[in-house]
């Protein structure tokens, strides 16, 4: 009973601790940005390649992750209000599809001048770049 009483305490505690998650005035899920996987549906207002399967998540320890297409990245992120700030990315090395590497590189050096995100009406996320916006839909 003791230790259950211990975990349930120890569970109260993590979940309070875990509030990095901000919202930009939207309520309700839909302003949550830390924690899901984010699926990308557009690349600096060009498209981008049909099942190139290209994803960030924003964990709630400051860590962002997620798939290129092609390589897994890694890096930092932090949020203040709308501001959103992502570090140098770190990715695998793996050779693929000349086009794919070229909008993985577009997406990734995107994603390095992240200034802001906000929600569209419909719940897609979008972080503003010093090269144009990334909209994201949760997976």
């Amino acid at each position: 009973m003791r230790t259950l009483a211990a975990l349930s305490l120890v569970a109260l505690m993590t979940a309070g601790c875990a509030t990095t998650t901000t919202s930009s005035g939207g309520g309700g899920s839909s302003g949550v940005i830390a924690g899901p996987e984010w699926k990308l549906e557009d690349l600096l207002g060009g498209g981008i390649i049909d099942r190139s399967n290209v994803t960030l998540t924003l964990g709630p320890d400051g860590q962002a992750s997620g798939s290129g297409g092609c390589n897994r990245f890694f890096g930092s992120w932090s949020v203040k209000g709308s501001a959103l700030t992502l570090g140098k990315m770190g990715s695998t090395m793996m050779a693929c599809d000349p086009a794919l590497m070229n909008q993985e590189g577009k997406f990734l050096r995107s994603l390095e001048t992240a200034t802001t995100y906000s929600f569209t009406p419909d719940g897609a996320l979008v972080i503003a770049t010093a090269q144009g916006p990334l909209k994201f839909r949760k997976d």
